[in-house]
Formats: C-alpha cells, sequence, structure tokens
C-alpha cells in the first residue's frame, strides 16, 4: 500500500498571505499572553507603587489623626510588604491585572479598526489620524476594563477581601456601577497627553538614533518605545496617583480638580509623585512587552512603527 503523502499547505502552494484576521487575532493572543507575563514579572513594583500612592486616605480610614507615612522608599515599601505579608503579598490582586490585557488590547484593536472602517482614519494613518485615533481606542478599551482596575486597585490596598470575587462583591454593595467606574475621570484625561507625549518622545528619539534608509534595528526600536512610553508616564504620573485614591473606598474628592487641588494644599506636590520609582522601573519593562505587541499588529515595524500611536 502506498504511503500517503502530506498534503502541502495550499496558501504556500500558491504564494498567498496567511489570513490577516488569523494573524491579528494570533497577535492579539500572544500580546495577552507577554502582557500578562511582563505584568505578574512587575507586579511587587505595581503593589508597592499603589500603596505609597495610597496610604495617606488608608490611613485616614483608622485614625483622625495624620501619622507617619507607612512606606517612605522602594526599598522600605518591599521589605515592608514582605515582612507583613509574606512574598505572596507581592502579587496580591495581581491575576485581575492580567485578565485585564486581553480584552484591554482586543477593545483596542476592534475600536481602531471601526474607525478606519467608517473612514476617520486611514489604512496609512496619518499624524493626527493616528494620535486622534489611539487616544478613542485607549478611551474605549479603558472604560470597558476599568471594573477590574478598580477590583484590582481595592485587593491591593485592603488585605481583608479574599479574592476577586469579593472585590466585586464589595464594590456592588458600595454604588454598583458607579462604585466599580470610581476614577474614572482622571484615567480617561490622562490619556490624550500620554499619547501625544509618547508619540512626540518616540519620533523625537527615532529621528536622532535610527536612520530612516535602513531597516530599524528591532531591540533598538524597543528601547527607544520604553524610553518614550517611560516618559509619557512620567509626565501624566499625577493623573494616576489622582486616579488611585479616587478609586479607594468613601468619598474623599468631589472630581479631579478637587483632588488636585486637596492634595498639593495638604500634602504638598511630592505626594503626587509618590511611588514614581517603583513607576519607572515598572514601566521599562511593560512599555517593552506593549510596543512589541503593537509593532506586530501593524505587520511591519516600519509602518510609522505603531498602529496606535502607543
Amino acid at each position: 500500500m502506498a504511503e500517503a503523502k502530506p498534503i502541502p499547505n495550499q496558501d504556500i502552494v500558491h504564494g498567498r498571505k496567511p489570513s490577516m484576521k488569523k494573524m491579528r487575532v494570533d497577535t492579539l493572543l500572544a500580546g495577552g499572553i507577554a502582557g500578562a507575563a511582563a505584568r505578574t514579572l512587575t507586579a511587587p513594583l505595581d503593589r508597592v507603587k499603589i500603596l505609597m500612592q495610597t496610604q495617606r486616605i488608608s490611613s485616614a480610614k483608622h485614625s483622625s489623626v495624620v501619622v507617619a507615612d507607612k512606606y517612605t522608599s522602594l526599598t522600605q515599601a518591599l521589605i515592608k510588604v514582605a515582612k507583613d505579608e509574606g512574598i505572596k503579598g507581592y502579587w496580591r490582586g495581581n491575576l485581575a491585572n492580567c485578565i485585564r490585557v486581553v480584552p484591554y488590547s482586543a477593545t483596542q484593536f476592534v475600536t481602531f479598526e471601526q474607525l478606519r472602517h467608517i473612514g476617520v482614519v486611514s489604512f496609512l494613518p496619518t499624524i493626527m489620524e493616528r494620535l486622534t485615533c489611539g487616544a478613542m481606542a485607549g478611551m474605549a478599551a479603558t472604560f470597558v476594563t476599568h471594573p477590574l482596575d478598580v477590583i484590582r486597585l481595592r485587593l491591593a490596598v485592603d488585605p481583608e477581601l479574599r479574592g476577586i470575587f469579593d472585590s466585586f462583591r464589595s464594590l456592588w454593595r458600595e454604588g454598583q456601577f458607579i462604585a466599580l467606574y470610581k476614577g474614572l475621570g482622571p484615567t480617561l484625561a490622562s490619556l490624550a497627553p500620554f499619547v501625544a507625549i509618547n508619540f512626540a518622545t518616540y519620533d523625537t528619539l527615532k529621528s536622532s538614533f535610527l536612520q530612516p534608509d535602513k531597516r530599524p534595528d528591532p531591540v533598538l526600536s524597543l528601547l527607544l518605545g520604553a524610553a518614550a512610553g517611560l516618559i509619557a508616564q512620567s509626565a501624566c504620573y499625577p493623573l494616576d496617583t489622582i486616579r488611585r485614591r479616587m478609586q479607594m473606598k468613601g468619598r474623599h474628592y468631589d472630581n479631579t480638580w478637587h483632588a488636585f487641588c486637596t492634595i498639593l494644599r495638604q500634602e504638598g506636590i511630592q505626594a503626587l509623585y509618590r511611588g514614581i520609582a517603583a513607576n519607572t522601573l515598572k514601566v521599562r519593562n511593560i512599555e517593552i512587552s506593549t510596543r512589541f505587541k503593537s509593532q506586530s499588529l501593524t505587520g511591519c515595524s516600519e509602518q510609522r512603527d505603531s498602529i496606535y500611536g502607543f
């Protein structure tokens, strides 16, 4: 009996490219896995950052007297978390953060494709189109996944909560959908300047370090992307601090502007930057993973580097 011959891939035989839809789905899945891995790796830094940002509100719940900060530096905070909660305390709330990665990326991608479909952005988008649509896609993704971000914050700061579902129940009892979307204002407010600063910084770095007539070095492109993301994150960091505080249990501020003025008046400008050292180390790793995912999504790293402008 003749041996059966393997059936050749018809796409290869006929010189056809793989399905773009399949490539994008694969990229989203790969990006989700890479993003979750990066967040798991940097979870200790993220937990410490959140604790440093919110400690004044946490201590105020238990005492009407202003007490000394529980977490004073990155090293001290890392040691204290390990001493009080054990090594597993570093990853408290990380599961909710990892779950958030895939729906965030998928919503971002679908939104951008819909904007392209209705003609808001062309196939080869201009700078303004990328800035506008990048911000719009980020806002849509943020709105869809914001409840998971609030759940993750509550788990990070409240040791009495036993998991994601317990945190969700607590939030639902507190204020249902309103509680699940606490801090959405400063989160959305930070997206447009983040996209603009990230894009402008990356374009400036790229023109300085990459030669336009040569194929860009992938490693250098990733490093430049990480540097641009770090600068943008640092510029928008005060809004991140306000977001975290507004996500805490109870009503501490009327709105974003009230929170900004109150923090400045009561604690000084340095309070808006608590935890920025941990954020700097965290962003450097996550931005490399995110930019790799974004470059893969375009199908061509030379096509203005990132389809979303991130």
